[in-house]
C-alpha cells in the first residue's frame, strides 16, 4: 500500500508538470491535445473504481497529499485524485494512464519526454524564482531608500523646527512690543528655501553624475559579457599579476602622498603663521597710516593759525609803528585850548539833549493828529452810508 501511494505520489508530480507544460505552450498539436482529454476522460473512470476497491483511511490520506502537493495549482483537487490513482488500478489488468487512449488509438509518453518536460518545467520554475527573487530585492531596495528618504525627512523636519523656534520663536520677540514681527519669519524661510534649493541642486548633480556611472557600469559589463567568451584561465591569471603591479604602485603612491601630505601641512602651517604676522602687520601699517593722516590734518590747521597770525603780527605792528610815530611826533595842546573845548563840547551837548526833546514832542503830537484824522474818516464814511 505504501509503495501504491508513493507511485501515486510520483504519477501525480509527473502530471502538474506535464499539465503546466501543456498549458504553458498554447500552440500544441490538437491530436496530442486530445489524446491528453481522453486520458483524463479515463482517469475519472479509474478513480472511481479504484475508490470502490481501496480502504477508506488509505484513500482518504492520499487525497490529503494530494492535496497538499497540489496546493496552489489551477487544477481541481478531483483530476490530482484521479491521476494518482490509476497506477493502483494498472494491477487488476487495467492499463497505466500513461498508456491509456482512446478507444481505436494508444498514446505513450516515453520516458525521456517526460525526463525533458521536467527538466523544461523545473528551469522555468528557477527563471520564475529568480525573476520573482530580483523583483524582491529591486521592491526591497525601493522600500529601504523610502524609508531612508523618510527618516531624512522627519530629521530635516525636526532640525528645521528646533532652529525656528531657537530663532525666530525665542530669540525673534520684539523687546518692545513682545512679539514677533513678521520680517523675522520671512527672512527664515526665505534662508530656508535658499538652503534647500543648493542641496536640491547639489543632489541633481550627483543623481546625474551616478546615472552616467551606471551608464558607464552597464556598458562596461555588456562588453565585458562580449568579450567573455574569449577569456581564458590565462588571462585571469595575467590580470592578478598586474592588479598587484599595480596594489604595489598604489602603496608607493599612498606612502609618497601621505609624504607630501606633510610637507604640505608643515608649510601651510608656516603659512599661517606668516598670515597671522601679516595681518598684524597690516593693523600696525593702518594705524601708522591714520596718524599720518591726522599730524597731516594738525599741520594743515597749524599752517592756517599761522598765516592768519602773520596777518595779525603785521597789523599790530603797523598800529605799533603808527604809536610809536604819534608818540614821536605828539605835541601836547595848551590848557586854555583844553578848557575851551570842553566848555564847546558840554555846550553842543546839551543842544543835542533839546533837539532830542523837541523831537520826541512834535512826533507825539504827529501820532495824535494822526489818530484824529483817523477817526474823521471814519465817521465820514459811516455818515456817507447813512445818507
Amino acid at each position: 500500500m505504501n509503495y501504491q501511494l508513493f507511485s501515486n505520489e510520483i504519477k501525480s508530480f509527473e502530471w502538474i508538470n506535464f499539465d503546466r507544460s501543456v498549458v504553458r505552450h498554447s500552440r500544441i498539436n490538437w491530436n496530442f491535445r486530445q489524446a491528453i482529454t481522453n486520458i483524463l476522460e479515463r482517469a475519472k473512470y479509474t478513480r472511481r473504481a479504484t475508490a470502490q476497491l481501496l480502504p477508506r483511511s488509505s484513500r482518504m490520506s492520499f487525497r490529503e497529499s494530494v492535496m497538499t502537493l497540489h496546493l496552489g495549482s489551477k487544477h481541481s483537487i478531483m483530476s490530482t485524485a484521479s491521476v494518482g490513482s490509476i497506477h493502483s488500478l494498472s494491477r487488476f489488468g487495467t492499463p497505466s494512464l500513461l498508456t491509456v487512449g482512446t478507444y481505436g488509438e494508444s498514446t505513450k509518453i516515453t520516458m525521456a519526454h517526460r525526463i525533458a518536460m521536467s527538466k523544461k518545467e523545473l528551469e522555468e520554475l528557477k527563471k520564475k524564482l529568480e525573476q520573482f527573487r530580483q523583483y524582491a530585492r529591486k521592491k526591497q531596495e525601493i522600500m529601504r531608500a523610502e524609508i531612508e528618504e523618510i527618516e531624512i525627512r522627519i530629521n530635516e523636519a525636526q532640525e528645521t523646527k528646533e532652529e525656528f523656534e531657537e530663532d525666530v520663536v525665542v530669540k525673534g520677540v520684539d523687546d518692545i512690543t513682545g512679539k514677533i514681527p513678521a520680517e523675522r519669519v520671512t527672512r527664515f524661510f526665505e534662508e530656508w528655501l535658499r538652503s534647500a534649493n543648493t542641496i536640491i541642486e547639489r543632489l541633481r548633480l550627483k543623481t546625474a553624475t551616478t546615472r552616467m556611472q551606471i551608464r558607464k557600469a552597464r556598458r562596461q559589463l555588456a562588453q565585458r559579457e562580449e568579450l567573455g567568451e574569449s577569456l581564458h584561465a590565462v588571462d585571469f591569471e595575467k590580470l592578478n599579476i598586474e592588479n598587484q603591479d599595480y596594489v604595489k604602485m598604489l602603496e608607493e603612491k599612498s606612502v609618497y602622498v601621505i609624504d607630501m601630505k606633510r610637507i604640505a601641512g608643515h608649510y601651510h602651517l608656516k603659512l599661517t603663521q606668516h598670515k597671522q604676522k601679516l595681518n598684524d602687520l597690516l593693523f600696525a601699517l593702518n594705524d601708522v597710516k591714520k596718524e599720518i593722516l591726522l599730524k597731516q590734518k594738525q599741520i594743515e590747521e597749524l599752517e592756517g593759525e599761522t598765516v592768519v597770525v602773520n596777518v595779525n603780527i603785521k597789523r599790530m605792528s603797523k598800529e605799533l609803528d603808527n604809536l610809536l610815530f604819534f608818540m614821536e611826533n605828539y605835541m601836547a595842546p595848551d590848557i586854555q585850548d583844553f578848557v575851551e573845548l570842553q566848555q564847546e563840547y558840554a555846550e553842543l551837548k546839551r543842544t543835542y539833549k533839546l533837539l532830542q526833546r523837541r523831537k520826541n514832542i512834535e512826533k507825539i503830537i504827529y501820532e495824535a493828529y494822526k489818530k484824529q484824522v483817523q477817526i474823521r474818516k471814519k465817521s465820514s464814511a459811516v455818515h456817507n452810508r447813512e445818507q
